[in-house]
């Protein structure tokens, strides 16, 4: 709790950035001396937070679904302050947090889905970055709290939205289903995340039927380390086998077809890769 309590503290400031870095270096460290077939998962998860908050061009809009304590929105800002940012995030306590830290970000409280109706939410409280909406297998230390879910479309009409970042523990699939409409329309980056193994996440969403919307829209599939590199997307048993241990990555971006080649030189430059 102490610890949860400084991170959100600590968000949004030099010594908060500082941290994280010196985290994420610590991570690796202790990855290639513990369990270095991990290395790979890190990196790529890393990498993908990197990304995803500069890939978003001056003006457009960002969505980050599953705010928490705003580490995301923050490093959007920090990088470009003419992007329009939505937040969207259900636990109270960092809705309060968010609304302080950032009044310049259109906030929503509620989860998102398919369908609209009150639904309720299982509050970690160890660990509040893997609440949900699914029940975890393990119900010690839960809290369940009632949060109203709604759907992307109602929430968002605007037309400019050009990345959309995604992290709601197993309901990703429910969130592209209720943004439709918006993901035709603007077309986006998608970065969702996507963790277990498992052929579902307790929601009855499949990782054969999240693949398969995604292609059947016209996006590829790629993994963070490919984002600024050359070739097509995952193949529904690639996506598959990279959730098996030890699993490619946490997160994937989902890339219009059509954008494949500006998103790749997008991710370049901020690497700073020279083109080849």
């Amino acid at each position: 709790m102490i610890l949860s309590l400084m991170k959100t503290k600590c968000v949004d400031t030099t010594f908060g950035r500082l941290a994280l870095t010196a985290r994420d270096a610590l991570e690796l460290v202790r990855a290639a001396y513990r369990s270095p077939e991990n290395i790979g998962t890190l990196a790529n998860d890393q990498l993908a937070t990197y990304l995803v908050t500069r890939l978003c061009l001056p003006g457009k809009g960002f969505i980050d679904i599953g705010a928490h304590i705003g580490s995301i929105v923050s490093e959007v800002i920090r990088h470009d302050h003419s992007i329009k940012l939505y937040a969207i995030e259900p636990m109270p306590d960092k809705v309060r947090h968010l609304r302080e830290r950032f009044p310049t970000v259109e906030l929503h409280q509620c989860a998102l889905g398919d369908v609209e109706e009150e639904v309720p939410f299982f509050v970690n409280i160890k660990q509040s970055g893997y609440s949900s909406l699914g029940r975890p297998h393990n119900s010690e230390d839960l809290e369940i709290i009632k949060v109203p879910k709604k759907r992307l479309d109602v929430l968002i009409s605007s037309d400019d939205i050009d990345v959309i970042k995604i992290d709601v523990e197993g309901a990703e699939l429910g969130v592209f289903r209720g943004g439709e409409a918006l993901i035709k329309r603007s077309r986006p980056t998608l970065m969702f995340e996507s963790a277990s193994p498992q052929a579902c996440d307790g929601l009855n969403y499949k990782k054969e039927s999240m693949w398969r919307w995604l292609n059947e829209r016209d996006f590829d599939v790629v993994v963070p380390n490919r984002v600024a590199h050359n070739g097509s997307g995952l193949c529904l048993d690639g996506f598959l086998e990279a959730h098996l241990y030890p699993r490619r990555t946490t997160n994937y971006f989902a890339i219009p077809k059509e954008r494949r080649i500006e998103i790749r030189d997008r991710a370049r430059a901020a690497l700073r890769i020279a083109a080849s």
